[in-house]
């Protein structure tokens, strides 16, 4: 049994922070004991264990702690403040995304790069720097020592027996009617790639779009509706809770992503066996294959278009292949059980001991 610190940013509804509270419900559920430790006051998720707010001088022993596990800048920042010279407890951190393209996105190139730049500058007193996939693993390479470098595919969970609020699914049926419906649980910023799916949508008079989701980019994509004249196909219902829920009643779920550290939103579409159309970007390419999922060039409407036609005459058979490939390999057990391998690898070579 193993005592174990996670140290986030907040306990907001966000993909690592959630990916946490996976992380913490298994090691719980497995005999581990967990504490959670955060610095913004957002409390939107809840954990199955203690959660402690902090700053980044609040007292830390790390000697409490058989290992240590950071997500993101300030957690890491944290550690390297609060690491004793010698120090026998083990050291990792998660990173979630490809820092230089997302940071690009969201900042600019010059300044982009700079602050890919002081996050990955974080790591440096980490024992280990968890990627999300091989081929971020690969990506990362250039940058930082490979000795430290490993991969960790996440997982997620839906409770299906979770619905929709009465008003929440008039709306959605009402708005559905008898078309065929695609779906995409998001953030609303470019670097989810939105606007494709509302640019393919005069190529595609017979489909709706739903999208669950909040964020900047709200108001181009409505007005990019409107000057495309589908705002009558195309729902915006706003940032939900347990989001997946709206994918009961949706026919195809749309990721058209130009970069995703690993798609949670698509493991749960995933789970419930539902028919997914995807961006051609490596790590989609890495998780699932042909007979999982349908893949469409990045700005290229006609083959967005076809590849939401050959989904939807598809959908039951992928629909079926791509549950079955996630209950292989994305299982919450798969999830907890790669983690608990990297964990005690740490902690072996720290102290010949496996907890």
């Amino acid at each position: 049994m193993m005592t174990i610190a996670y140290i986030i940013s907040s306990l907001a509804n966000s993909g690592p922070i959630i990916v946490v509270q996976d992380l913490a419900k298994m090691m719980v559920k497995h005999g581990h004991r967990v504490t959670v430790f955060y610095f913004d006051d957002k409390k939107e998720l809840e954990f199955p264990c203690p959660t402690v707010r902090i700053t980044l001088f609040s007292d830390f022993n790390i000697k409490d702690f058989d290992l240590v596990h950071c997500h993101g800048f300030r957690p890491d920042l944290f550690v390297a403040l609060h690491k004793p010279l010698f120090c026998n407890t083990p050291i990792c951190t998660t990173i979630h995304s490809y820092m230089f393209s997302d940071h690009v996105f969201k900042y600019g190139k010059i300044l982009g790069n700079i602050t890919a730049r002081l996050v990955l500058a974080s790591t440096l007193r980490d024992d280990k720097i968890i990627l999300l996939s091989k081929n971020m693993q690969d990506y990362y390479s250039s940058y930082l020592s490979s000795k430290k470098l490993t991969y960790a595919y996440n997982s997620r969970s839906c409770d299906e027996r979770i619905d929709l609020t009465n008003e929440e699914k008039k709306q959605v049926l009402e708005f559905k009617g008898n078309a065929p419906l695609i779906c995409t649980v998001s953030g609303l910023n470019p670097r989810k790639g939105l606007a494709q799916i509302i640019k393919s949508l005069p190529l595609l008079p017979k489909f709706k779009y739903c999208v669950v989701g909040n964020g900047n980019e709200l108001e181009s994509l409505q007005n990019l509706a409107s000057q495309l004249g589908v705002s009558d196909r195309v729902l915006f219902v706003g940032s939900k809770s347990a989001g997946y829920r709206y994918l009961k009643y949706a026919d195809l779920f749309a990721m058209p992503s130009y970069s995703e550290g690993f798609p949670l939103a698509m493991l749960e579409a995933a789970s419930m066996g539902k028919a997914v159309v995807c961006s051609d970007i490596p790590i989609f390419k890495e998780i699932f294959s042909d007979e999982e999922i349908v893949r469409f060039r990045l700005e290229d409407v006609s083959s967005l278009s076809q590849a939401i036609l050959k989904c939807l005459e598809s959908k039951e058979k992928l629909g079926m292949n791509i549950k079955l490939k996630y209950e292989k390999k994305y299982s919450l057990e798969s999830f907890y059980n790669r983690h608990i391998c990297i964990y005690n690898d740490m902690i072996r070579q720290k102290n010949g001991k496996i907890k």
